[in-house]
């Protein structure tokens, strides 16, 4: 087996604090087939060659002991009739709508009432399908066929196609055409009578809704005669022609009327404006005020004056008295002449504003009457025009009556020629069923390679089964899951290495070649990495269960970091069952770390050396385990610090012994060793979870004796390993030389 990667390990080195509780979330262990396929590949070419004779034997038995014969019977829908006069009905092209249509008429066929009726016919007792429902009596059970005619048909619609089928199989090829057919007959005989039945409902319902209308039409008729004759609708008619154009007249006097009296009081306003000053004089009313007697008199009065200033002024000068005299009597006069033309304007407007009022008087006076007149000629109108609308709406809902009843009278033609036609049926029958000629099963292009495969998926599903409810540690992938991926490395089955040393115990010294050796320097490599200056050198060794190898592996890394020059102790503090010594080859009467611990001894006096110069402490006499977890324990763990580089502890199994954790928490770093295929995944969880919660450092976990897998990467990379390191053959000469 090849050495683990020295990247497999974490290189994190920040202490811990005692007691600090450390929850790392662990990766789900995960299976891998193509590992798991190459494991079992020898049961799983059991398996398949298991499902070849099965599968034959299955075929075999089933043709004989079990042949199923299928047959169909294939139905269309009928094109939908759109008017019982259409020579062809309308197909449906939707494929969704046709497929429910299929699905309605196929679920419809095989339903109870139908089923009872078909299995109930005579052609049924021809059968032998009918014999396995007979009872005691020899009478046929057919709820209990029926039963299992739901079960077994079944039903199909042809896609793009107006066919459905329903399929049914029996293990004798005469019954299939028998029943298939007698169901399909069944139904349409059903369709029929329920067709003629709703037919029948319906024309029924349009007769009595035909009866009604005759009578209300006759109703009508004579109510329209009696409104004629009791309200003289013809003289209304008359004179509602000539009072419609009365009206048009007065509604034209009145719209003159309104214009005369809206322009009188528009002139009466403009009057009035002028006479308060709002408005001035028009140039028309001032030419109007000038042409008065009086005014004309006075302007030629003013113009002999003008005359006689223009003389006085050429005779005399400007500055004459006389001139001067006569240019104030002008003035006078002028001043007069605009006095008396603003009098005479205002009179006339008074006269005006006066014949203006008598005027509007005058109109609204008319417009009244004509208002009164109209309002009167109009209720009038009303009352005709109302008595001849009551006549129209009375003969209206007689012609809307005659309409309705033609059309039923049409209805009722149409459903009597819809019900001769055959095709008012939605369904008929395209194929009848006919007598299978070939078995449906067993097919054997079908029943061998499926019971094979049947067979090998089952083998292939136990095989994998297994290893899912398998709770042991097998491979590195699943344990490098459970310890958050710190893993120092694998330790391979003795059989598995390619050199065969002769034993597991100080592998390294004894056949340094081997893969078991290799491994284990890459292991001591990758702890050497993760003990940094703030990590101290006690290390403390730990399993699950007993028998896990931890004292073989102590004795491996003990000598491979004693190779590169490192000063190493180890300890046995499993009081339960020592073995260092014996390992080692030390003396096991000897004091040892409980007599330390118990003040019997020094610590120096109990340090034993052994054949490869290892420091050894066994676990002495009088092996108390409560004395592991005294101050004096904490003191001997210094003095191996001052001493030696590395310390090892073999500790007892912490899965059944609490004294281990106790002895974690006095070392510098925790190892913890798992024996593959069978330490449980759960237990090796808490482990870890509990030594990472302990002062010391968990550095990682050593998988031991895993099962590899035959022909794998593991064995050519061993067998590589093992040329590499061998003898180097003679060098062969160069082609040429002597």
């Amino acid at each position: 087996m090849p050495p683990t990667p020295s990247n497999a390990i974490s290189s994190s080195t920040t202490p811990r604090s005692t007691n600090q509780p450390s929850r790392t979330p662990t990766r789900g262990v995960t299976i891998d087939p193509i590992r798991i396929l190459r494991q079992k590949w020898k049961v799983i070419i059991l398996w398949a060659i298991g499902g070849v004779f099965f599968s034959g034997v299955f075929y075999v038995g089933s043709f004989y002991l079990y042949p199923i014969y299928s047959g169909q019977v294939v139905l269309r829908l009928r094109p939908q009739l759109g008017d019982a006069k259409e020579i062809f009905g309308e197909a449906t092209t939707q494929e969704e709508t046709v497929a429910r249509l299929a699905q309605t008429e196929a679920q419809q066929m095989v339903m109870r009432s139908v089923l009872v009726n078909a299995v109930s016919n005579r052609d049924i007792l021809k059968t032998k399908w009918h014999e396995y429902y007979l009872d005691e009596n020899g009478q046929f059970d057919t709820e209990e066929a029926v039963d299992d005619l739901i079960r077994e048909i079944s039903s199909g619609h042809k896609r793009g196609t107006q066919f459905f089928a329903l399929y049914w199989s029996a293990h004798v090829p005469g019954d299939v055409p028998i029943l298939l057919n007698t169901i399909s007959e069944t139904y349409l005989s059903e369709l029929k009578a329920e067709s003629s039945r709703k037919f029948n409902e319906i024309k029924s319902v349009f007769l009595k809704k035909q009866t009604e209308l005759d009578t209300k039409i006759d109703e009508s008729k004579s109510a329209v005669r009696r409104f004629i004759v009791d309200g003289n609708i013809p003289s209304f008619v008359e004179d509602s022609q000539q009072s419609q154009q009365g009206l048009q007249e007065l509604q034209r006097l009145i719209a003159e009327t309104t214009m005369d009296l809206s322009l009188v009081k528009s002139q009466r306003g403009q009057i009035d404006a002028k006479l308060k000053g709002r408005l001035e004089a028009s140039q028309d009313d001032v030419r109007k005020a000038e042409a008065d007697p009086a005014l004309l008199q006075l302007m030629r009065d003013i113009n002999d004056l003008s005359i006689s200033m223009q003389s006085k002024k050429a005779r005399f000068g400007p500055m004459h008295p006389e001139v001067r005299s006569g240019e104030q009597t002008l003035a006078s006069a002028l001043a007069q002449k605009e006095k008396v033309l603003e009098d005479i304007v205002r009179r006339d407007l008074n006269g005006q504003f006066k014949t203006i009022s008598d005027r509007q008087g005058g109109l609204e006076d008319l417009l009244m009457k004509q208002t009164g007149d109209f309002e009167i000629e109009r209720k009038r109108i009303e009352e005709l025009a109302a008595r001849i609308s009551d006549l129209e709406a009375m003969k209206d809902r007689q012609d809307r009556l005659e309409e309705e009843r033609g059309i039923i009278t049409k209805t009722i033609s149409e459903l009597d020629l819809a019900r001769a036609r055959e095709d008012s049926i939605p369904v008929s029958i395209a194929q009848k069923a006919l007598t299978p000629r070939e078995i449906s099963f067993p097919y054997w292009k079908i029943v061998l390679p499926g019971a094979w495969f049947a067979v090998f998926a089952l083998g292939i599903g136990i095989i994998f089964l297994r290893e899912f409810l398998d709770q042991r540690v097998r491979f590195a992938s699943e344990l490098a899951g459970l310890a958050n991926g710190k893993i120092l490395g694998v330790i391979p089955d003795l059989a598995d290495d390619e050199s065969s040393p002769s034993k597991v115990d100080f592998v390294v010294r004894e056949s340094p070649q081997s893969i078991l050796a290799e491994n284990y320097r890459q292991i001591s490599t990758n702890l050497l990495k993760a003990l940094s200056d703030d990590v101290g050198g006690v290390i403390g060794i730990f399993s699950a269960m007993p028998e896990s190898g931890v004292t073989t592996i102590i004795s491996n890394l003990a000598s491979s970091v004693k190779v590169v020059g490192k000063g190493v102790l180890v300890i046995d503090t499993n009081f339960r069952k020592p073995g260092v010594a014996r390992m080692f080859g030390v003396s096991e009467d000897a004091p040892g770390l409980s007599d330390v611990l118990a003040g019997n001894a020094e610590f120096n006096n109990v340090i034993q050396t052994s054949a490869f110069g290892i420091d050894v402490i066994n676990a002495g006499q009088g092996r108390m385990i409560e004395l592991l977890n005294t101050s004096k324990m904490s003191e001997v763990m210094d003095m191996a610090r001052e001493k030696y580089d590395v310390t090892f502890l073999d500790t007892a199994p912490a899965g059944i012994a609490a004294e281990a954790i106790v002895v974690a928490n006095r070392v510098d770093a925790s190892i913890l060793v798992v024996r593959a295929m069978r330490d449980q995944r759960g237990l090796i969880t808490r482990l870890v979870g509990q030594l990472s919660a302990q002062r010391g450092k968990f550095v990682g976990a050593i998988l031991n004796r895993p099962e590899q897998t035959a022909g794998g990467y593991y064995r050519k990379n061993a067998q590589v390993m093992v040329g590499y390191g061998a003898s180097p053959s003679k060098a062969t000469p160069a082609a040429g030389t002597a």
